[in-house]
């Protein structure tokens, strides 16, 4: 099984959590074609200076607890693939994999 399962996501560390969140998001980035690779790497370069990246990016470094930064990464997560999606509706396929898997590790 590719993800985990809905009972490891319940009784997994604020650690392990954000390592699973990672985990998945770099198994669907590997499957993808070089083409969608480097289209991803583009959005990200291009969403870098977006208020709304930076605000969600900030939240993450400054949460004090493990608990805060997991509801933080998940902010950041969410506003990246939105702007990642908007800024090249392309990738919106790529996009819903990413989420798709996200989810499953995140229930």
């Amino acid at each position: 099984m590719l993800f985990a399962n809905k009972l490891q996501a319940q009784t997994q560390s604020p650690e392990q959590t954000l390592a699973a969140m990672e985990k998945c998001r770099e198994q669907v980035i590997s499957q993808l074609s070089f083409s969608d690779k480097m289209k991803i790497r583009a959005a990200m370069g291009a969403i870098q200076g977006n208020p709304d990246f930076l605000a969600a990016n900030n939240a993450v470094n400054n949460a004090t607890t493990s608990e805060a930064q997991i509801e933080a990464r998940k902010k950041l997560a969410k506003v990246k693939l939105d702007l990642i999606e908007k800024q090249d509706p392309s990738l919106k396929t790529v996009v819903e994999k990413i989420r798709l898997a996200q989810t499953a590790v995140l229930k």
